[in-house]
């Protein structure tokens, strides 16, 4: 298995907007062929970024979803046109698991389900806070997980992400770190 972290860095002010259409319209197209498994807004570090993860066996099995979304006319006709326009750059990297925990084995063992679409009155955060930690100390939170990137902009780099019960303890996770960034996770994202 591998997970992918895509980086998407929007618009000034146009995440909220990406990520009501992503939520309501987009997720229910993506998810029938991409394996999702965590979506999450920065609310400190590089503003208007997204962190979305993605669960492969094999690069074919990347490859082949990667088919199925470009053909599904669902994703490229309906939300493509309206999202798009509101990413300013990409970015990803492919990591291996290093250290795992029970949540995210629960999602790695049901990365194929597919998403609904929330309504506008669904929560668009989930409750609790999540950080991104990059070559960085793990003194606090619950890890979710810890991956090595193999290949993207820093092959060989530690990424790690907690989750935090409350707003006081995500900064134990900070000393250190090469980049430390809170995030908000979707009430969708399967890593919340």
């Amino acid at each position: 298995m591998f997970y992918e972290l895509r980086v998407y860095d929007l618009v000034a002010g146009r995440g909220p907007e990406y990520l009501e259409l992503f939520r309501t319209e987009g997720v229910p197209h993506v998810t029938r062929h991409l394996p999702m498994a965590g979506y999450w807004l920065t609310d400190t570090g590089a503003l208007n970024r997204i962190y979305h993860m993605w669960i492969y066996a094999s690069l074919e099995e990347r490859a082949a979803a990667r088919v199925g979304l470009g053909t599904d006319r669902d994703w490229t006709e309906g939300f493509v046109p309206k999202g798009f326009p509101l990413i300013l750059k990409q970015e990803n990297m492919l990591m291996r698991c290093e250290d795992s925990s029970p949540l995210l084995d629960r999602v790695t063992a049901e990365r194929r389900e597919p998403h609904a679409a929330q309504t506008p009155e669904d929560p668009m955060f989930g409750p609790r806070l999540l950080s991104l930690v990059v070559d960085g100390c793990a003194t606090g939170g619950e890890r979710l997980g810890r991956w090595t990137v193999i290949s993207g902009s820093t092959p060989g780099a530690e990424v790690s992400l907690f989750a935090h019960e409350t707003w006081e303890d995500p900064f134990a996770t900070a000393p250190g770190a090469a980049r430390h960034e809170l995030l908000r996770p979707l009430s969708l994202s399967p890593l919340r």
